[in-house]
């Protein structure tokens, strides 16, 4: 990957985990006037190991393609801090190298969850997009013992969750003060308060934050109770449609109101938590060990 001088790329990047938050982050900073990110939530321009984008993504990334890339930071010279949100930088294990060398001085965010929730997590959204009809149990052995393994041929279920490598790659290259490390349930529990240390983690003024957005959680698990009309409106057209006519208040009432979805989340079952328990209870002991500190909030899901 050839790269230019550090000027017009990024000062800030969501790395991920996938499924913890990482949209809400992207959703809500991108609302603060001394922020900028680009309408492309997660352009994955910085991650070597992902297989070619599938065609009917391919207007959704733009890894490796260094001139579209930066083409989405057109006139962003004004804004205090310039972001990316790409879930897989956190996974790729080259991404933060290649951050680094673009931006050396680039404050890191990253967003982590119990591991088991998060693969749960990312299983129901699968089951939500119609992509999974397997019981959770037998999709994530299948994809784990897959042979396939990629962020756009594998789920990753398993994979996704194993922070510890992941989250010292980018503590190795940047440093603790450039790398800010955050709970899901800090997102849960007190918004305002995680986004007033995102914002000085990364150089804005907090009070600039709009407090009455921040609680309101974006990407959050619903199932559409009318699926025809649900696709019909998931269209690109009828995306652009609705943004252009609709006031902003429709929209959000079509996008999260009861009566059009169901957000009561399905309880996961005990054979595919003992599953993932088998990987993820030596890894969250090493990464206690990393960060230097207990960690009971990534284990709240376990049995």
């Amino acid at each position: 990957m050839t790269q230019k001088s550090s000027t017009g790329w990024p000062s800030i990047y969501i790395v991920g985990a996938a499924k913890c938050g990482t949209t809400s982050l992207w959703a809500h900073l991108r609302k603060h006037p001394q922020v900028f990110f680009p309408k492309m939530k997660e352009p994955h321009f910085f991650s070597d190991s992902l297989a070619p984008v599938p065609s009917k993504d391919a207007d959704m990334h733009c890894p490796g393609e260094e001139d579209r890339y930066l083409s989405l930071y057109a006139g962003s010279e004004k804004f205090r801090a310039v972001g990316d949100a790409s879930a897989s930088y956190l996974w790729d294990e080259r991404a933060p190298h290649n951050i680094r060398k673009a931006r050396p001085d680039a404050r890191i965010i990253i967003m982590l969850r119990d591991p088991v929730d998060r693969a749960f997590s990312h299983y129901l959204m699968y089951r939500y997009l119609g992509l999974e009809k397997r019981s959770p149990l037998q999709a994530m052995r299948d994809d784990y013992y897959g042979k396939d393994k990629n962020w756009w041929t594998s789920r990753l279920y398993v994979e996704l969750g194993l922070y510890c490598a992941q989250v010292k790659r980018y503590l190795s290259t940047f440093g603790s003060d450039q790398v800010a490390i955050f709970l899901f349930d800090d997102l849960k529990r007190n918004p305002e308060e995680l986004f007033t240390k995102i914002a000085r983690h990364i150089g804005v003024d907090p009070e600039l934050l709009d407090k009455s957005e921040v609680s309101r959680p974006e990407n959050s698990y619903k199932r559409a109770r009318f699926p025809l009309l649900h696709q019909m409106a998931k269209s690109s057209l009828s995306r652009e449609l609705r943004h252009k006519i609709l006031p902003q208040s429709v929209s959000t009432w079509l996008t999260y109101n009861k009566v059009l979805y169901n957000t009561d989340k399905p309880e996961q079952d005990n054979e595919s938590k003992r599953f993932l328990q088998t990987f993820y209870a030596p890894e969250m002991n090493e990464l206690e060990e990393l960060l230097g500190r207990k960690l009971p909030e990534l284990r709240k899901s376990w049995v």
